[in-house]
C-alpha cells in the first residue's frame, strides 16, 4: 500500500482545462478599429434593448452566419483565417483552390454564435465559382494588400461582385487590410488614410491588420462576430414581432366574427318569434 501511495503522489497533476477561450467569449462590443471610418455602432457597449431581449424567457434561434472574404490572389484572406482559428502563420504561399471553409463557435452575452467563413480562390477563373458561395452572406470582408496599391481597387470589384449576388439583403461590410508589418511606418500612415476613403465610398468598415505578427487579428473578427451577432438577433426579434402582431390581428378578426354571428343570430330569433321590437 504504501508503494502505491508514493506512485500516486509521483504522477503529474492533471492539466488545467480553460473553462473558455477569452478570444470567443464576449460580453461586451469590441470598439471599430476607428470610429471615424465605420458605417457601424459606435456605441461601447451592446445596446441595452439587445441585452433585455436575449433575457426574455423565449430566445431567438440564430442560424451561423456565413462570412465570405473576397479579394485578389496572395492578399492573405486564408493567413488571416488561419491566425484567428488556429494561431499560426505559414510564410509558404499556397493558393485557395475554389473555396476553403472554416467553421468558429463564439459565446456572446451567454448565447451560442457560429461564423461559417468561407475563404475563395482569388484567381479570376474561379471567380465563376465563387460566385456561387457568395449568395446568402451576412457579412462580406474585402482584402487587400497594403503593400500593393493596385489590391485595393481590386477589392472594390470583388465587394461590388459579391453584392450583387446579395441584393435581397443587406450584409455588413468589411475592408481589411493586410500585411501591415511590410509597411514603413510612413507608408503604414498613407496607405491607411486611401483605404480609409475607399471604405467610406463602399460604405464599409476599416481595418488594417497583420498575419504574420497577429496585430489586430483577433479584435477584428471579434468585432466581426459581435456585430453580425447583435445584426442577427435584431433580425430574429422584427420577425418575433412580427409573427406576434399578426397573431393578434388574426385573435381580433376571429373575435369580430364571432361577436357579428352573435348580433345576426339573435336578430333572426327575435324576428321569427314574432317580437315587434
Amino acid at each position: 500500500m504504501p508503494h502505491l501511495l508514493r506512485q500516486n503522489l509521483l504522477l503529474p497533476a492533471p492539466p488545467t482545462v480553460a473553462l473558455h477561450d477569452p478570444r470567443t467569449h464576449l460580453r461586451h462590443l469590441p470598439p471599430a478599429y476607428s470610429n471615424a471610418q465605420t458605417p457601424y455602432s459606435r456605441d461601447k457597449d451592446f445596446a441595452p434593448q439587445l441585452r433585455y431581449q436575449l433575457d426574455l424567457p423565449k430566445k431567438p434561434k440564430l442560424r451561423p452566419c456565413k462570412v465570405i472574404f473576397v479579394g485578389d490572389c496572395a492578399v492573405g484572406k486564408t493567413a488571416m483565417v488561419n491566425r484567428f482559428c488556429y494561431d499560426k502563420f505559414q510564410s509558404n504561399y499556397k493558393a485557395t483552390i475554389g473555396v476553403d471553409f472554416e467553421l468558429e463557435n463564439f459565446s456572446i452575452l451567454g448565447h451560442n454564435f457560429s461564423l461559417e467563413m468561407w475563404d475563395t480562390a482569388g484567381q479570376e477563373r474561379f471567380k465563376c465559382i465563387a460566385g456561387a458561395y457568395y449568395r446568402n452572406a451576412s457579412v462580406i470582408v474585402a482584402t487587400y494588400d497594403m503593400s500593393k496599391r493596385e489590391s485595393l481597387e481590386a477589392a472594390k470589384k470583388w465587394l461590388s461582385s459579391a453584392l450583387n449576388y446579395n441584393t435581397a439583403q443587406k450584409p455588413l461590410v468589411f475592408l481589411v487590410g493586410t500585411k501591415a508589418d511590410l509597411l514603413t511606418k510612413e507608408e503604414f500612415v498613407r496607405m491607411e488614410r486611401i483605404a480609409g476613403l475607399a471604405a467610406a465610398e463602399v460604405k464599409a468598415e476599416f481595418w488594417s491588420v497583420s498575419a504574420r505578427s497577429g496585430y489586430k487579428i483577433t479584435e477584428f473578427f471579434q468585432r466581426l462576430a459581435a456585430l453580425a451577432f447583435e445584426t442577427a438577433v435584431q433580425q430574429q426579434l422584427k420577425v418575433l414581432q412580427a409573427t406576434a402582431k399578426e397573431q393578434t390581428t388574426q385573435t381580433q378578426e376571429k373575435s369580430q366574427k364571432f361577436d357579428l354571428r352573435n348580433y345576426f343570430g339573435s336578430r333572426s330569433g327575435k324576428q321569427k318569434s314574432g317580437c315587434a321590437c
